[in-house]
């Protein structure tokens, strides 16, 4: 792709032992990140590097002891961890030219892992790769078991919006957000609009049912 590289940031792991000093830099192709605090490391929710074999290695294990990396990308720039217990996958990429293949890996926080059915059904805060309608709407009827249509989108995203239930994240080729909202908060949310007649059920729908 022509110009990808001003799309990539770069994620920097530095480590300084009695005898040894590691300094790693992959390049960094998506986040989602909480907004930079200047207090304390930013919570990191995903990261997606490549880089070599060795490199990549030593970032997985850094980042399932909880440890600090530098993300540097446009005009951000800030020290970030993915917290405890963090999920990896890992592939291989075959890039024609080269010997050996070039290592990827997808790191996700346990806030973001747990938006997955049944992982967390008690949360009150769920983070959202993409913050279009569709999205939001699927991702949060997974997670609480809503019953919800998909027509619903546009209204839903917008009313979660207007009740200031949605908070703008940091992302790097993507547009995240998180939902405060516990499932009875938005189980109230959909039954207030289908008083209001905001939404509505078809009546082949119903005839369904």
């Amino acid at each position: 792709m022509r110009n990808a590289h001003l799309r990539m940031g770069k994620l920097t792991f530095v480590r300084q032992t009695r005898d040894t000093i590691t300094n790693i830099t992959l390049n960094l192709n998506c986040l989602v990140a909480e907004p930079p605090d200047a207090q304390s490391a930013t919570l990191l929710h995903l990261v997606s590097v490549f880089g070599g074999d060795q490199d990549v290695g030593a970032v997985i294990a850094a980042a399932q002891e909880a440890l600090r990396f530098r993300i540097a990308f446009g005009s951000q720039e800030f020290v970030g961890t993915l917290g405890e217990k963090p999920v990896v996958y890992r592939a291989s990429l075959q890039v024609p030219g080269r010997k050996r293949p070039v290592r990827h890996a997808v790191l996700l926080s346990k806030a973001l892992f747990e938006t997955t059915l049944g992982a967390n059904s008690e949360a009150r805060r769920s983070v959202l790769f993409d913050d279009k309608p569709d999205f939001v709407l699927h991702r949060l009827a997974v997670r609480f078991g809503l019953p919800v249509l998909p027509e619903w989108a546009e209204w839903f995203s917008t009313e979660l919006r207007r009740r200031g239930m949605v908070e703008e994240l940091i992302g790097l080729n993507c547009d995240p957000i998180a939902v405060k909202g516990t499932k009875l908060r938005l189980l109230r949310v959909l039954s207030q609009g289908l008083r209001r007649n905001a939404i509505s059920i078809p009546a082949t729908s119903l005839s369904l049912i």
